[in-house]
């Protein structure tokens, strides 16, 4: 499978997953959930779903669990949705890249940065 196809179904997956977690998905344990990128595997089996949560005070570890638990329901949607021969089978991991990318801009934020080059 070239490079580009593999690419291609990896946004694929992720814009549509991002569609049935907005649309479809009543579980409040997904409120503020962000399909932030997809990983297929070589053989498209199996699909590494990455995720963010913007403004949550639920754990992050319940909220993995929750949507491990939900991966059949999260398949048979993409399945509806795709037109493949197979659905992928889902694995969510959190991607903490946005936390981490905040709190290096509230630390340089605090910084106090001195105007006169001299002193």
């Amino acid at each position: 499978m070239s490079k580009i196809n593999t690419l291609r179904k990896n946004e694929l997956i992720k814009s549509k997953l991002a569609t049935i977690l907005r649309k479809f998905s009543s579980n409040p344990m997904f409120d503020g959930v962000t399909i932030v990128g997809v990983k297929l595997s070589p053989d498209s089996a199996t699909a590494l779903v990455h995720y963010s949560v913007f403004n949550t005070t639920r754990p992050i570890e319940e909220i993995t669990s929750a949507l491990n638990k939900a991966a059949g329901f999260f398949q048979v949607k993409l399945s509806k949705t795709l037109s493949s021969r197979n659905t992928p089978k889902l694995k969510f991991v959190y991607d903490g890249g946005f936390d981490h990318a905040s709190k290096i801009d509230q630390l340089l934020s605090q910084i106090k940065i001195d105007k006169d080059p001299e002193s």
